[in-house]
């Protein structure tokens, strides 16, 4: 019995270390324990051999089997009451242990975590910065680029003289009326409805203080004549050296009050007005200087008979053999510069053979140039048409003829390149959005025609050409001709343009930059030229003069 109450108080003593408190100074006491009940086990042991000796003999061997019994017993009791408590001790250490390794693998996985979210919120932030660096150097682009279409759309806003040009033709329609009452009797060329061609008509003339208005006047043969155009070598078009051949027609029986020319005799025709042929045709051919010295000679004495003569006042210029140019001056001393061509129709197309200037040192004078004035005028017509209200297209005419002024550079070399581009780029791409690209397209355009020496005529041999332009079966055949064939022939002024063509880009950057507000005249083109006088020009558009 003391044994059996022994092992429960030590039971009792020994359960509470199995709960969840354990530490180090629990386990320490636990073998303290352990030894101390080795020792009672010591002591139980002696007792029994002492009360073993005690006994009988005869009850020994009884009493031996049930203490050994009881032994074993309370030593298995022993052993399992020492094994749990060291075995909860053990399984709550290597929990604790697993518990740490835990906390310890889920705190580096959180940080890596962490430390990837930081690194995508850093990303995230680096970002959304370079977004609103690049919406910033956007937003400055787009206000650079506004500020410089601001300065070219002023800079190209030059007046038009679209209302003086209107009053001129008005002006000359009637004039050539009044011309054609004065030669209604004789034998003269028969002056038609004069036409509008030329960069002060077709809306973007160069910057001079004095627009040239010019026109080309069509006339016909007079009666009892017939014009026979000889286009003579059509190798390279337009023909230079073409002629108007001038014969009779049998009128008999048709005019009244006219004899024939073929069937009068000399002495009869004597009493009639003299005939063209012995008026202003040099052999059969009809003479471009005399056609025209008789057509200013024809306006000064028609002009007498207007009303606008009592306002106006119109002299000749004697600048031109070939063409008329007339010098209209109103009441408030404003002058208008009217240059008249003299042209015969080829057939029924918009190609005619006009007395036009030309470069020439020296050109008979009873050759007639092949023009493409009129189609060309007809053609801007047609852009205007399909580009509505925002006829932005005058302006990149009007921006280049600034930019081109002072260097060896043609407005027919001009005119050309704009012509090609706008049939190749659709019209809805010349808006004001993209003025700055148009304009760089044309330079690109024109540095690439300069450097293959080819700028090919837009009119001929050009599959684009819209349907509406009626030309000769040789334009629409023929290979174009090349604009730019001075430059294979002369490599000295090859080189010169290119050098000059890395300027033009430099030029028109600065009328960009400086050009703040319209000015309100600009310098003319006699005063432009190269070195120090363009950048004087530069200067002078970008203030006020």
């Amino acid at each position: 019995m003391v044994a059996l109450v022994f092992i429960f108080t030590l039971l009792a003593q020994t359960l509470p270390l199995a709960g969840n408190d354990f530490n180090e100074h629990t386990f320490r006491h636990m073998k303290q324990h352990e030894l101390y009940l080795r020792e009672q086990m010591t002591v139980l042991l002696k007792e029994v051999e002492q009360i073993n000796q005690n006994h009988s003999r005869m009850g020994m061997q009884a009493l031996l089997s049930a203490v050994l019994f009881f032994w074993k017993t309370v030593s298995l009791c022993v052993f399992g009451l020492l094994f749990w408590p060291m075995w909860k001790i053990r399984k709550k250490f290597w929990e604790d242990q697993d518990n740490s390794d835990e906390v310890s693998c889920s705190s580096e996985e959180e940080c890596q975590e962490e430390q990837e979210l930081e690194k995508e919120v850093e990303e995230q932030q680096e970002e959304l910065e370079d977004q609103e660096e690049k919406k910033q150097q956007e937003h400055t682009e787009m206000e650079e680029l506004e500020q410089k279409e601001e300065a070219v759309l002023s800079l190209a806003a030059v007046p038009s003289h679209q209302e003086h040009g209107e009053m001129i033709l008005s002006m000359l329609c009637e004039l050539i009326k009044c011309s054609q009452f004065v030669i209604a009797n004789t034998f003269y060329p028969v002056p038609e409805h004069p036409i509008v061609v030329g960069s002060t008509y077709e809306g973007w003339g160069l910057p001079e203080e004095e627009p040239i208005f010019c026109l080309l006047v069509p006339f016909k043969a007079p009666r009892g004549h017939i014009f026979h155009l000889d286009l003579g070598t059509t190798r390279q078009l337009p023909v230079k050296n073409s002629c108007i051949h001038v014969e009779w027609e049998c009128t008999c029986g048709q005019e009244m009050g006219m004899l024939c020319f073929l069937r009068t005799s000399e002495d009869e025709l004597r009493n009639q007005s003299p005939s063209l042929l012995d008026t202003l045709c040099t052999g059969s051919y009809l003479d471009v200087w005399k056609t025209a010295c008789w057509f200013e000679t024809l306006c000064m004495t028609s002009w007498k008979y207007l009303p606008e003569s009592s306002v106006y006042s119109l002299n000749v210029t004697l600048l031109f053999k070939r063409s008329c140019r007339l010098r209209l001056t109103d009441v408030f001393r404003r002058t208008f510069l009217i240059e008249i061509m003299l042209g015969v129709q080829q057939d029924n197309t918009d190609i005619f053979l006009s007395s036009q200037e030309t470069e020439a040192p020296y050109m008979p004078s009873t050759s007639w140039l092949q023009t493409c004035a009129v189609a060309e005028a007809k053609f801007f017509r047609y852009i205007t048409a399909r580009a509505g209200e925002d006829n932005l297209y005058l302006r990149y005419m009007r921006v280049c003829a600034y930019v081109l002024v002072g260097y060896n550079f043609s407005p027919y070399e001009l005119k050309t390149v704009l012509m090609n581009l706008q049939t190749a780029i659709p019209m809805e791409c010349w808006s004001w959005k993209n003025f700055v690209l148009r304009m760089e397209d044309i330079f690109h355009y024109l540095c690439c025609c300069l450097e293959q020496k080819c700028l090919d005529h837009f009119l001929v041999g050009n599959e684009a050409v819209p349907a509406e332009f009626i030309l000769p079966w040789e334009f629409r055949e023929s290979r174009p001709p090349n604009l730019f064939q001075h430059l294979v022939q002369d490599p000295d002024r090859h080189e010169q343009v290119l050098y000059e063509m890395e300027m033009l880009q430099d030029r028109f950057t600065t009328l960009l930059i400086y050009r703040k507000r319209q000015t309100s005249t600009c310098p003319t083109a006699e005063h432009i030229g190269h070195g120090e006088d363009a950048a004087q020009y530069e200067e002078g558009v970008a203030v006020e003069c």
